[in-house]
């Protein structure tokens, strides 16, 4: 094996692995996974392990354009001053570092693929026997393609001594997190410690989460999807749905100790942050302890429910021997959760599945069949989740990593990617305002509800309020008791087996379908707009137009001037830095707006400095 070679950014491509299989300059790869599994492929048969160390993101758009894998055994020792408990006493032992030059770097191409511009094969220590390092190095190459950061070599676990005393990780973090206060006052941060002294778990909600939450904070996931997916990086998020059905963050947390304790800290946490104010509804995977810490903090005050795609997903681990067998239960089984929406269909369909495959002995089925009240939809119409069946999905966190790149090499570094791409986000949702405000939409009929939702709804919201208006012709309807609050029996043209109730109440104008997809979603459904239609309302009543979907929805967002305003200095600034915050985000979407906001801003401030004055006097 020769003792180094190297290569720059000019290096002619050489495309796949040479002769040898050793790295060179050169070569290109599909991806810097692929790059990564080759080289420590050939570590293993060298006798060194692979770590990933650098990388850098575009200026244009923040993209990952350059991944650098090292040696485990690359840079200096360094000394790391013990963080929460100067007491302690640090173990006096040799490090594993050795300045090891040894190094593979890939640099993005215009052609999606990935050259290797650098390569180091010097090492400055003894190499292992490749069978006794060959375990070793095949497990640094099973890395998920997600992989974030240096510690993931040992996981979770690793990731929770970087956070100990003595772990830089947590003095970087903790900086990072002072300075973003000290900006804006407004923004939130709280560490959890355990019995050893080390820091178990971070939270922070920005100014403008807070500020988010009091229009959207109705339904609230705590998504733990970069858990599930087995990231190294132990993140979690509390997020929601804007206007436009776009994903937002309402609090961000790095966790080593996932405990029901922990979370519940978690939960009390970030509800302190968020004034108090409970979501209508709480959504979490598929965690006991996860949902006894939310019943602890929230109550029955709101509904909480497993995800889903959770239970889905764990399905195809429990069921997959009996998925093989029967290549129709699967597909099935996703059709008996959420197409049927009625209980007593659900409950059926299900007993008729178990009979048709055997599987009244299966603990795994009888186990979420006994939680079923808790996700399938059936049992859950009453609550609002602000779902709509066929709208889009929103994207997880682990999706959210993947599509912002974000990979890096310290946790702190995590936190600041991620802010960074909620900013990008933050940019997409004003895009998102502008279209709303500045497009008109194109009718499909005369109706004047569907003139009244083109000037109330967002876009997105548009789109699906006119699909649910233009499906309800196709529906019969028939009046089976008159009165105070009158009955009528929705049914399709086409299949008058399917069948649905609308009540309607004249003197409060309030109509109800046996669907719930009001109550669930937020938006009146085709068979209640068909009755509505049917007995001449003209347009939609104003009580079911929530003000969350509509485009004026972040209007009057500002606090209004409390009762008693006798609190604490660090709180009137405090609320004043909220307000300031929604009043910049919106006084910053253009020039001409920007002019207006400034020139506002200034007049105030002239106004409240004699007065400031005065009071010191």
């Amino acid at each position: 094996m020769p003792l180094g070679a190297a290569g720059d950014e000019d290096a002619a491509a050489v495309t796949g692995p040479s002769s040898a299989g050793e790295p060179a300059a050169g070569m290109e790869f599909a991806s810097p996974e692929e790059a990564r599994a080759f080289y420590c492929t050939y570590a293993a048969r060298a006798g060194f392990r692979v770590r990933s160390s650098k990388s850098f993101a575009s200026r244009i758009d923040d993209a990952i354009i350059m991944r650098r894998f090292v040696c485990t055994r690359q840079g200096l020792p360094s000394r790391k001053d013990t963080l929460l408990d100067a007491s302690k006493k640090r173990r006096n032992r040799a490090s594993a570092r050795a300045a090891c030059p040894a190094m593979l770097q890939v640099n993005r191409r215009p052609s999606s693929r990935w050259l290797v511009s650098r390569c180091v094969l010097l090492h400055s220590h003894p190499l292992a026997s490749s069978s006794s390092s060959a375990d070793a190095a095949a497990a640094d190459a099973a890395e998920p393609n997600d992989s974030s950061s240096a510690e993931q070599d040992g996981g979770a676990a690793a990731a929770a001594a970087a956070l100990a005393p003595g772990g830089g990780v947590a003095q970087g973090l903790l900086d990072h997190f002072r300075k973003l206060q000290l900006d804006n006052p407004a923004f939130c941060y709280a560490v959890q410690i355990d019995r050893s002294g080390c820091i178990a778990n971070f939270i922070w909600v920005d100014a403008r989460a807070r500020s988010l939450y009091r229009r959207f904070g109705d339904a609230v996931v705590l998504d733990l999807t970069c858990r599930r997916n087995r990231r190294a990086v132990p993140f979690a998020a509390f997020t929601g749905m804007n206007h436009h059905r776009q994903a937002i963050v309402f609090g961000c947390a790095l966790m080593t100790d996932e405990s029901e304790n922990s979370f519940a800290w978690l939960l009390e946490t970030w509800l302190a942050f968020m004034g108090g104010k409970k979501p209508m509804s709480f959504t979490i995977g598929y965690s006991r302890d996860v949902e006894m810490a939310a019943m602890k903090v929230f109550g029955g005050d709101v509904r909480h429910r497993f995800c889903r795609r959770d239970i889905f997903f764990i399905c195809k681990q429990k069921l997959a021997s009996l998925y093989s067998e029967h290549s129709t239960l699967k597909d099935e089984l996703k059709e008996c959760v959420t197409e049927l929406e009625r209980i007593d269909e659900f409950e059926s369909t299900w007993r008729m599945l178990l009979s048709k495959y055997n599987l009244f002995g299966n603990e795994w089925l009888q186990t979420i069949y006994s939680i079923r009240h808790q996700w399938v939809p059936a049992y859950l119409k009453d609550s609002f989740f602000g779902e709509i069946i066929n709208a889009p999905k929103l994207e997880t966190m682990f999706k959210f990593f993947q599509r912002n790149s974000i990979t890096t090499t310290t946790l702190r570094d995590i936190a600041f990617q991620f802010d960074k791409a909620i900013a990008r986000d933050y940019q997409t949702e004003l895009q998102e305002d502008f279209a709303t405000f500045s497009s008109k939409p194109v009718m499909k009929s005369s109706h004047p509800m569907e003139k009244q939702a083109s000037e109330l709804y967002t876009k997105v919201m548009f789109d699906l309020f006119q699909d649910e208006l233009i499906e309800s012709s196709g529906f019969l309807v028939q009046n089976v008791e008159s009165g105070d609050i009158s009955r009528f029996e929705v049914t399709q043209s086409e299949n008058a087996n399917i069948r649905y109730t609308v009540l309607y109440s004249e003197p409060r104008a309030s109509v109800s379908c046996s669907c719930h997809k009001f109550e669930f979603a937020g938006v009146l459904c085709r068979h209640a707009l068909r009755v509505l239609t049917t007995i001449g309302i003209p347009v939609l009543p104003e009580n079911y137009i929530l003000k969350r979907w509509t485009r004026n929805a972040k209007n009057n967002i500002l606090s209004q001037v409390p009762a008693n305003t006798k609190g604490s200095l660090a709180w009137r600034c405090n609320d004043l830095c909220r307000d300031g915050i929604r009043f910049a985000e919106e006084g910053a979407t253009s020039e001409e707006i920007y002019k207006t906001a400034k020139e506002a801003l200034q007049k105030a401030f002239a106004e409240i400095l004699p007065q400031s004055e005065a009071h010191l006097k």
